[in-house]
């Protein structure tokens, strides 16, 4: 079962990001959305209208973005001699893929096979193929029921936010190289995801939604804006939940600059947004249902910290909701004829407002390695990535969870309760029952927590990877009050000398990390300590609250 993670999954975050097009029609764009703008009477709406527009907002241009760049790829393979078996190529951040294919003049016909391959925040696993010319190309993920999968990830690769597997089709036309270029990219099929904080799955669809992007550099002050406005349609729904989302866009344009005062990396950007967008949200308690015109007044400056902040931006919806973002990051929104303004610490938490599967990027910080005072948070996640000398990977890391029913544990060598890892299968802990899997989440192996046994999976492994890279990956859908010990084993190094560890632990919406450790020795789950990274131990108390604490050297990793 460890081969379970490496699976071709992945697939589909780009399209679905990228399009916004959906497929439950409420376009083109007017023909079904309300006729005139919706109307706000209360600080709520307004709220539930920013929420909604703020995700939409990075559903267009990170979507947009990373289907652009998976384009980008195979764009640079359209060069002759085209090799007629597959060409290894290493990618930014690890990991590789291969291409081969033939040139018939002008058209190319070209396979990009990805292994683990990672570049910017996304890890891919899949097949995709090519074909046209440099300016009129279509590129199909996945094929049948075999997906092309995407990993997001956050920059540093320590934190699993959604898991996509699609099955989609999408063209770009255009010209340009940079520091100047424009397409049009064009989309159509649709992408299952799960995601990470929302601890559902989503189903989207995508119809021909159009996305016109630009990407221009100042020669002078070296500031990069990008440019995205999209026409069409997406929709979505929910699978553990009777929730369904449709969104009509009519010019809806997204432009971010990011500032460049002296040199790279960016550290800042100015975002705005504008043009008209329609929601249909059932059940309609959801989100404020409506059309509404978007205007950005000052652009909403962010500054990446850590943490990742903002300082000004006025956002007006229909002309009497307005979202101001301030110094700190807070955001407050008010609307004209309610005298009491819906105030949010952050864009993250106004997002919550009316959440739904966006791919926006904006997620919790990380908190650091333990906790200064308790966390709330009724779930956690655990994510283990890793990497080998120069980038490359063979090696098979195992995460382990071992649950104890007191805080804290006794002293070594108590039992826990239950051990989780990659063995044991789908069972209740100290019985052979089996359960099965909640909806949206496959486990290789995992427990029922319920008593008396409801037979659904609480806590599993949702991913297991034999051959680098990663991820492994925890869901505790059911967090008991006790103590937990969270490590890794060094099972093989395979071609590797050594193995450099990324984790984080998520509780709720509260992020721990990063953990990071080099394991130079193997022991396929022995007790042989150099072979075992132990990460951090976490404490759910009666009242509800978490402790993330540093580990407890009296309590071994090992043992089942």
């Amino acid at each position: 079962m460890k081969w379970l993670a490496n699976c071709a999954a992945i697939i589909f975050i780009i399209g679905l990001l990228i399009a916004a097009c959906a497929v439950q029609e409420i376009g083109p764009p007017g023909k079904s959305a309300p006729p005139t703008p919706a109307v706000f009477t209360t600080g709520t709406q307004g709220a539930q209208a920013a929420s909604a527009i703020a995700q939409a907002r990075d559903l267009v241009f990170t979507g947009t973005q990373l289907f652009k760049d998976l384009a980008d790829i195979g764009l640079s393979r359209m060069t002759t001699p085209v090799p007629s078996t597959p060409t290894s190529v290493a990618c930014t951040d690890g990991g590789t893929y291969s291409y081969s294919g033939t040139f018939t003049a002008p058209s190319y016909a070209l396979t990009l096979a990805f292994n683990g391959c990672r570049m910017g925040g996304y890890q891919y696993v899949g097949t995709y193929t090519l074909s046209g010319t440099p300016t009129n190309f279509t590129i199909t993920l996945g094929s049948g029921s075999a997906t092309f999968n995407i990993f997001n990830f956050n920059s540093s690769y320590t934190v699993l936010l959604a898991y996509l597997k699609a099955n989609l089709s999408f063209t770009m036309t255009g010209a340009g190289t940079l520091p100047n270029t424009a397409c049009t990219i064009t989309s159509t099929g649709s992408i299952n995801t799960f995601d990470y904080f929302l601890l559902d799955t989503y189903t989207m669809t995508f119809s021909g939604l159009k996305s016109d992007y630009t990407f221009s550099t100042n020669a002078t002050t070296l500031d990069q804006t990008t440019s995205i406005t999209a026409n069409g349609s997406f929709s979505e729904s929910w699978a553990a939940q009777t929730k369904s989302l449709s969104i009509g866009l009519t010019n809806f344009q997204v432009d971010r600059v990011k500032l460049n005062a002296t040199a790279p990396p960016y550290s800042e950007d100015d975002t705005s947004v504008s043009g008209r967008i329609a929601f249909s949200f059932n059940p309609r308690s959801f989100g404020f249902a409506g059309l509404f015109d978007v205007v950005t007044q000052t652009p909403v400056h962010y500054v990446y910290g850590p943490p990742k902040t903002t300082n000004v931006g006025t956002v007006v919806i229909n002309g009497t909701a307005t979202a101001q973002y301030t110094a700190g990051g807070s955001v407050d929104v008010t609307v004209i004829g309610d005298p009491t303004a819906q105030s949010y610490i952050n864009e993250y938490t106004l997002m919550k407002v009316s959440d739904y599967a966006a791919m926006e990027q904006d997620k919790p910080p990380l908190l650091g390695p333990t906790s200064l005072s308790p966390v709330t948070g009724s779930t956690m996640a655990i994510t283990l990535t890793w990497v080998g000398p120069s980038g490359t990977s063979t090696s098979d890391m195992d995460l382990h969870l071992k649950y104890y029913n007191t805080a804290p544990p006794p002293a070594a060598p108590a039992d826990p309760i239950w051990h989780l890892d990659w063995h044991q299968g789908k069972t209740y802990p100290g019985s052979t029952g089996s359960c099965t899997d909640p909806i949206g989440i496959a486990f290789s192996d995992a427990f029922d927590l319920d008593t008396g046994h409801t037979g659904v999976c609480d806590v599993g492994l949702d991913f297991d990877t034999t051959t680098g890279y990663g991820p492994e990956h925890i869901t505790d859908l059911k967090l008991l009050n006790g103590y937990y010990v969270v490590s890794v084993n060094s099972f093989s190094l395979h071609t590797d000398a050594s193995a450099t560890l990324y984790l984080s632990v998520h509780i709720g919406d509260n992020i721990f990390g990063p953990y990071t450790a080099t394991l130079s020795a193997a022991d396929g789950e022995g007790t042989d300590s150099a072979s075992w990274f132990r990460v951090a131990d976490v404490r759910a108390n009666a009242n509800g609250t978490v402790d993330v604490l540093a580990p407890d050297a009296t309590v071994d990793p090992w043992g089942h």
